[in-house]
């Protein structure tokens, strides 16, 4: 990853990894991602309860200087710098609690067009709100639920991860049934999406969420494409 190695074990059942669980309203399924085709085009969760806004700052592996570490590195030690309220960093991501502090950092950086200071979001958590409930009634309305899926995840027993990396260059694998799971960060039509890949097979499954890709209805998704493969 980024020349060092962390490993961890996580427990996930139903509903994903060691993350504390979001409220209902916000949790983002299989049914959000397959159906509505990212409607919601930010899953990622809203880790900072007290924040009313959050800056996200863009980052690819594939450019010198704007790897998830040097990003986070940079979110921390000069962003956050500029913010006089309360403020707090999550990767790549600055939560804010005052108005102010987002024009500063608007400011400072809003013009960037590439590098650690690049923005790729701003967003209020009212916003983010109203977004997930959006995606939460349409997926609703367009549900079409896929059995074999639904049957495959009920039988899978408790997911026991191995994570390897930091922050979102984690790497998450498991064994289950002879085959190997595999959960990474990757670019899909220039989008970062959480990719499940079963033994020698990428991409087997894709989420904009990690929590989703890790949950058993993620895992299951993916062991039905990798099967579908092999017919």
């Amino acid at each position: 990853m980024f020349g060092w190695t962390r490993r961890v074990t996580e427990q996930s059942g139903q509903g994903g990894g060691g993350e504390a669980a979001a409220p209902a309203t916000l949790v983002h399924d299989i049914v959000h991602v397959q159906v509505l085709g990212l409607l919601v085009t930010d899953t990622f969760r809203w880790k900072r309860d007290w924040a009313t806004w959050r800056i996200r700052f863009a980052y690819s592996n594939e450019n010198a200087g704007q790897s998830a570490r040097d990003v986070a590195f940079f979110v921390r030690e000069a962003a956050a710098q500029l913010c006089q309220h309360r403020c707090d960093c999550a990767d790549n991501v600055l939560y804010l609690s005052h108005m102010d502090d987002v024009r500063a950092v608007f400011a400072a950086y809003g013009m960037v067009p590439h590098g650690p200071g690049q923005i790729s979001a701003i967003q209020s958590r009212d916003t983010y709100r109203q977004a997930a409930t959006l995606a939460a009634e349409l997926a609703a309305l367009a549900r079409v639920p896929d059995r074999a899926v639904e049957d495959e995840a009920t039988a899978l027993p408790d997911l026991t991860w191995s994570v390897e990396g930091h922050g979102m260059g984690r790497v998450a694998s498991t064994e289950l049934r002879g085959r190997r799971v595999v959960v990474r960060l990757g670019v899909v039509s220039g989008q970062e999406m959480w990719l499940v890949d079963v033994n020698d097979r990428p991409g087997c499954a894709r989420f904009r969420s990690r929590v989703d890709a890790m949950s058993k209805m993620g895992v299951a998704a993916a062991i039905k494409g990798y099967e579908s493969r092999h017919r």
